[in-house]
């Protein structure tokens, strides 16, 4: 129960917050700070204070000016220290991140009277590797050349970088750089920066020469004597597929805060996906064997090395003939499969495959389980080696440690991908989804993804950790959060919310869809009919923003308008996301007119306040992508099970996407406004009347 010494705490920090800053107390900020400090200090815990109830999650949908991450600050962080917890805040994406970093949690300690302490975590790939900088340096060394193993998955080093790491070197010795590579002080492409950072399969750790300097392990120290870390879903994923506390502190012992929350499932559909590509292992299993030679010949006997040398080229050899007898075996899908000639695509109904391909993969998966314990056994004899920090080939073993790590993982990730095509999924299961990509090289990737993470999520993250709000926008259809329960995985034991928002809708927006004759299931004719419309809707704005559903149909609606329209479109892929918002608002305080033409990924987490973003068009209802492998494999199982997907998943789905489009209009209290939907099944079908409901409630002109 919430102690009156906390509540006090609490209220007097807001208070004094809202003082000091200037701000009006709001009802919808007030009552999320309320359910999250209710649902985190009702927590039941053991004599030890760990967690013993299930009631410890807190969902709260609020929309953009609630103030969401004031509220969950204020309420969480005077009881995740009371609880000797720490507060791990997680975001989405990058922007969130920082503008929490830089500016958020400074201001809330500043002007609430709050002490605390925070920092940002990163993964090991933001920071620099001291030990693969000086290998990127001795270009010429003995080493170089087994890299060129690992051309398919990593950067070999490039001697026209060598500038580059000689100026970092300098910097670092003169203090004025941390190895951070968001603090270089421009740009580094992925080409330069992989030759000298590293992931944690790679890293030595303790063993490492450059152990007591390195900044990924100062900056992890630095996350030990924090109250409050700040980091993205992906480490958090990465971290709890680690076991928990290799980068973040245990679960057990932390209170997340996800902002951004609805992005959560995908997040971890796409970490406990997998692939393989058929030719380009074959190409590295041949070199394996090399591989393990030149190790003995650089540094002499390694465990059992060299003499199971014999034993890898053999067993190397019989896996590469039972990926050609694979090879022909999927080859003839080939005819089968769906798309254009750089992405061809054949999906394997229900996740089913065929028994042939299912046996091989099994022997496969088997022997690959040999290679993978064997190079294990090699890794671990280099650790073993490295222990004596007097052994005269210690230099050499630090450079191959990694190497083999990273072999040896290969290995086991590859393995995971046969076994999962081994494998029938158990019935009355959700299956996974199961599919092969073929590439222009006549490269033949397998793929293979969960569909649901429900039951992952619940056992790696809700299970474990003593405490979690989720919070965003966008969790609840109408004010219904059962789909994102259900992808989630939370418990409906959990506490939901769904908060007004600040906003005067009615008097800020308007909600505009125009008479149209054609419905964008033509699309040929709804994109002729869309570009005939745009040039008169566009001129009722000095900022707007267009939402289309696919390239092709933006550059075709693109190709069809006057040479004089486009000169003021900016369109995504010409920049960067951040370089297209900047310019937009450059132009607008130019007095010009700017309009950006973007994709799914503009109709969420772009800032447009005021004349940026007068207008947003939405060309059609953001239904998923149809041939989307995963959501296609679970649309079939629903159906299987007497279901009805569409009703069940892609309205539900769209729904929140429409939302997060029109999201875009007002981001101020201050703000007006118009969205344009350029789609009549608004109004049409029987589906149109749900999208319409879970929509802000502007104002409306429905022709």
């Amino acid at each position: 129960m919430l102690s009156d010494k906390l509540k006090k705490e609490i209220q007097s920090a807001y208070t004094r917050l809202l003082e000091n800053r200037g701000y009006r107390s709001r009802f919808c900020q007030r009552q999320m700070v309320a359910d999250i400090a209710n649902t985190l200090a009702n927590i039941e815990t053991g004599e030890d204070g760990e967690r013993t109830s299930d009631n410890h999650v807190c969902v709260i949908e609020a929309g953009t000016g609630t103030g969401k991450t004031v509220a969950y600050a204020i309420a969480a962080l005077p009881i995740a220290a009371a609880l000797g917890k720490k507060l791990v805040i997680s975001t989405a994406t990058v922007a969130l991140q920082e503008q929490i970093v830089l500016r958020d949690l400074p201001d809330i300690r500043t002007h609430s009277g709050l002490d605390f302490s925070f920092t940002l975590a990163k993964g090991r790939r933001r920071y620099l590797c001291l030990a693969r900088l000086d290998q990127a340096l001795q270009a010429g060394n003995s080493m170089n050349h087994t890299l060129s193993l690992y051309e398919d998955e990593m950067f070999p080093t490039d001697l026209s970088n060598q500038h580059l790491y000689e100026e970092m070197l300098s910097r670092l010795g003169m203090g004025d750089w941390d190895g951070d590579r968001d603090s270089w002080p421009v740009e580094v492409d992925n080409s330069a920066w992989f030759p000298v950072s590293t992931d944690h399969v790679q890293c030595s750790g303790r063993k490492c020469s450059h152990f007591e300097n390195c900044y990924f392990y100062k900056a992890r120290e630095q996350i030990n004597r924090v109250d409050c870390i700040v980091t993205n879903h992906d480490l958090v994923l990465s971290d709890l597929m680690m076991g928990g506390g290799a980068v973040l502190p245990e679960p057990e012992e932390t209170i997340y805060v996800f902002d951004e929350g609805h992005h959560l499932p995908d997040k971890a559909i796409s970490h406990f996906a997998s692939f393989v590509m058929l030719r380009g292992t074959r190409q590295w299993l041949e070199q394996l064997p090399e591989l393990m030679s030149q190790l003995t010949a650089d540094v002499g006997d390694i465990g059992q090395l060299p003499r199971q040398l014999r034993s890898f080229q053999a067993l190397s050899q019989d896996l590469c003939h039972r990926l050609d007898e694979l090879h022909g075996l999927l080859m003839p899908y080939v005819d089968e499969a769906e798309g254009d000639d750089r992405d061809l695509r054949h999906r394997f109904a229900g996740g089913v495959i065929e028994a042939p391909v299912r046996s091989l993969c099994e022997e496969i998966c088997n022997d690959t389980r040999r290679l993978e314990a064997m190079a294990g056994q090699v890794q671990a004899d280099i650790e073993s080696r490295l222990s004596d920090f007097d052994d005269p080939d210690r230099e050499a073993l630090e450079t191959w440690l990694p190497l083999i790590a990273s072999a040896a993982a290969r290995l086991g990730g590859g393995a995971g991908l046969w076994f999962t095509w081994a494998q029938q999924d158990e019935e009355g299961e959700a299956p996974t989804a199961r599919w092969l990509s073929f590439r222009d090289n006549e490269e033949i990737v397998l793929n293979a993804s969960p569909v649901t993470v429900n039951t992952t999520l619940q056992e790696l993250l809700w299970d474990r950790c003593y405490g979690a709000v989720l919070t965003s926008a966008t969790l609840a259809v109408g004010g219904d959060f059962e789909r994102f329960r259900l992808r989630s995985g939370i418990s409906d034991q959990a506490h939901f919310r769904a908060l007004g928002s600040p906003f005067h809708y009615q008097e800020q927006g308007l909600l505009k869809i125009p008479s149209m004759d054609v419905d964008p299931r033509n699309a040929d004719a709804h994109n002729d009919a869309v570009a005939e419309m745009l040039p008169s809707l566009l001129r009722q704005a000095r900022g707007s923003l267009v939402l289309f559903s696919s390239w092709r149909q933006m550059n075709r609606i693109t190709d069809a308008l006057e040479p004089a329209l486009r000169q003021e479109i900016l369109s995504q892929g010409e920049l960067s996301k951040s370089e297209i918002v900047n310019e937009q608002k450059r132009r607008i305080d130019r007095g010009e007119r700017s309009i950006i033409f973007g994709l799914a990924s503009f109709a969420e987490g772009i800032d447009l306040p005021g004349a940026y973003c007068e207008h947003v068009i939405i060309i059609k209802i953001p239904f998923a992508v149809p041939d989307d492998p995963v959501g296609a494999t679970l649309s079939e199982w629903i159906e299987q099970r007497g279901g009805n997907s569409f009703a069940e998943i892609m309205v539900p789905d769209a729904a929140l996407r429409l939302v997060q489009a029109c999201g875009r209009l007002l981001r101020t209290e201050a703000d007006t406004g118009v969205v344009t939907l350029l789609d009549r099944r608004l109004v049409s079908q029987r589906y149109g009347r749900l999208l319409l409901n879970a929509l802000p409630p502007f104002r409306r002109e429905i022709s």
